[in-house]
């Protein structure tokens, strides 16, 4: 899967010259966290929610007498606030590598851009999204937890098991089991279904399951 296929193509930018006031009505207003900062169609940074409160905590301006007056967000400007030269992906982009990028630098959205124009914008909520839906985690189902070797041949030995009982596998997710790194559980995600036919006759092949939910 690519970032083009997933991304939010439905642009909400601000100009670079516009006041954090407005950025932050923004913000409020479409329910974001992320905005592209744009100089006509060139992209400048991104400004967050997270730029905007650091531009007041523990700041003020002192006056001739020495006292500190509050500063005033209509007008400070966003080009002095936004992050410049924000890393960036292109709609070719595979989402493991902007999902890495997104973990490794500990941002919360990345621009997509395409022959130097700002075409979408990708957030960790969409990636969030994506192994939600891949997992199955929303839609009705069961899960039989089982540990084997990591040998493909024992996985393909319990997957067929599943499939010879009619079972559609909705996904499969991997853990250590503790042993050394000898073994694994593997986390199947099934259709909604009864588990404990299956599960017999998964121990019966010499495998161990932990658990099954129903």
């Amino acid at each position: 899967m690519i970032v083009g296929e997933v991304m939010s193509k439905k642009l909400i930018t601000i100009k670079k010259t516009d006041s954090l006031k407005k950025a932050q009505d923004i913000l409020v207003e479409k329910s974001i966290r992320h905005l592209p900062v744009m100089d006509g169609t060139e992209l400048m940074g991104i400004i967050t929610e997270s730029d905007i409160r650091s531009a007041f905590i523990g700041k003020g301006a002192k006056t001739n007498s020495g006292k500190i007056h509050e500063l005033n967000p209509a007008k400070m400007k966003v080009s002095s606030h936004m992050t410049r030269d924000p890393m960036v992906v292109t709609p070719e982009t595979h989402i493991e590598d902007a999902a890495l990028i997104i973990y490794k630098y500990k941002i919360g959205a990345l621009p997509v851009i395409k022959r130097n124009k700002l075409v979408g914008i990708i957030s960790i909520m969409d990636i969030l999204g994506i192994f939600v839906d891949l997992m199955g985690i929303l839609h009705s189902s069961s899960r039989v937890d089982v540990v084997m070797d990591k040998d493909p041949k024992n996985f393909e030995k319990v997957s067929n098991i599943f499939h010879k009982e009619d079972l559609n596998i909705i996904s499969v997710g991997m853990a250590p089991h503790g042993d050394g790194g000898k073994k694994q559980v593997y986390f199947f995600r099934l259709d909604l279904c009864d588990t404990a036919n299956v599960v017999k006759k998964i121990e019966k092949a010499g495998y161990k399951v932990i658990s099954a939910i129903n």
